[in-house]
């Protein structure tokens, strides 16, 4: 089980991005599926992601 991972923050022009390595995403604890709608929030100094509550 990969439960943590050390990422990176990249920017474009006006857009951010943050690359998840491929074996964190896979593991089978990982919450979120491929297109589905997220929320980040900022709590201090983390950085939290959520499904979207509808």
């Amino acid at each position: 089980m990969v439960n943590q991972a050390n990422v990176k923050l990249y920017a474009y022009k006006s857009r951010h991005s943050i690359n998840l390595p491929s074996d964190f995403v896979r593991d089978s604890a990982f919450p979120f599926e491929v297109g589905e709608e997220l929320v980040a929030r900022i709590d201090g100094k983390r950085v939290i992601i959520e499904k979207q509550c509808l």
